[in-house]
Parts: C-alpha cells; sequence; structure tokens
C-alpha cells in the first residue's frame, strides 16, 4: 500500500469518526489514535444515524435497491465496496495532497478533508443501513428504519470492542458489504456516449 492511500485511509477514519474533522479541521492521526473506543463508538453511531436516515428520507427507493443488489451477489459485494471507500481515501487524498503543494494556505487541503469525510460518511451510511435492513429483512419483513437503528449500532461495535486498526477494519468491510452491491451495479451499468451527430 503506498504512502498516499495509507495516509487517505487514515484521512477517512478520522473524518468519519471525528465531528471536528469533518467540519474541515487539520487532522493528526495521532488524534484518532488518542480518542478512546467509546467516543469513536459514539461519534460513528451518530454519523450513521444522521447520514442514513438523511439517505433513507429523501432516497428510500435507492435504499431498498440497494438492499437487492447486495443480496443478489453477497460474495462479491464486500470487494465491491472495498474498491469504493479505497477509490474515495485515493481520490480525497491525492486531491489534498495536491491542494497542499499549492501552497495557498489551509483553506484548500481543509475543504478537500472535508469533502472526502462527506463522501466516506454517504457511503458509511448507506452500507450500515444496508446492513441493517437486510438483517430486518432475514428475521421476516423489510424494515428500514428499524435498520438505520440497527445498522448505527453495528458501525460503533468495532470501535467499542476491538482497538483502533481491528475498529477500522471491521467498520469498513461491514460498511463495504451494504454498499458493495450499488457499486457493482453502477460499475456494470452500460453508459451511452451521446456524439449529438443525430445518429
Amino acid at each position: 500500500m503506498t504512502d498516499l492511500c495509507r495516509r487517505g485511509l487514515v484521512t477517512a477514519a478520522a473524518l468519519a469518526t471525528l465531528p471536528g474533522a469533518a467540519a474541515g479541521q487539520p487532522v493528526d492521526p495521532a488524534v484518532l489514535a488518542e480518542t478512546s473506543g467509546a467516543v469513536r463508538a459514539a461519534a460513528s453511531f451518530a454519523a450513521v444515524l444522521l447520514v442514513g436516515g438523511g439517505l433513507l428520507a429523501r432516497y428510500g427507493g435507492f435504499v431498498d435497491r440497494s438492499v437487492d443488489a447486495s443480496l443478489e451477489r453477497p460474495r462479491v459485494a464486500v470487494v465491491y465496496g472495498v474498491m469504493a471507500f479505497g477509490l474515495v481515501a485515493f481520490v480525497g487524498g491525492y486531491a489534498v495532497s495536491q491542494f497542499g503543494r499549492l501552497g495557498v494556505g489551509a483553506s484548500l487541503p481543509a475543504v478537500g478533508l472535508a469533502v472526502t469525510g462527506l463522501a466516506v460518511l454517504v457511503l458509511a451510511g448507506l452500507g450500515f443501513l444496508v446492513v441493517g435492513t437486510l438483517i430486518t429483512d432475514v428475521r421476516g419483513g423489510r424494515r428500514p428504519w428499524q435498520g438505520l437503528v440497527l445498522g448505527a449500532a453495528l458501525s460503533a461495535v468495532g470501535w467499542l470492542l476491538l482497538p483502533l486498526v481491528g475498529g477500522l477494519l471491521v467498520w469498513v468491510l461491514v460498511a463495504s458489504f451494504g454498499v458493495g452491491g450499488p457499486t457493482r451495479e453502477w460499475f456494470h451499468t452500460p453508459r451511452h456516449v451521446e456524439t449529438g451527430t443525430g445518429e
């Protein structure tokens, strides 16, 4: 793993778990390591509940299709989900490093961090919402609002019970399963380029 990818993953984890980071404040990776598991768990629960609830309220149909997509090919869902998180971390880390090289002050890198954090939170919110909804579906009847609370609770468990690296790994893998289905569908959807020639 390159240093750029490693920095991107640490930044994404910090943005996903520390509210001050999501507000665009510079993140020192040591801050995440020094934060207690309970604080990381509470921040994760609140972030997933907020973002997942927004997605469910605004895009309920998409959430329902995402649940079906993850169920359709569950064995590859995690792979596609990890690819989605990796792409966001790589692009975000690259943008932040390029903004830093421009030497225009701290505002552009902070904006890059905030945008990366928002993208990570959207992926995680959707991922845990889908996983929680899948669990309610298995128990007899799809209940996405209950699934949202269950998914938010699942997002907190790893941070609470495991050390930082283990918590981050579990957090990303569980969320990846939920976001992998729609990522796979998006990746394999044919796209047509319109030439404007009227053909």
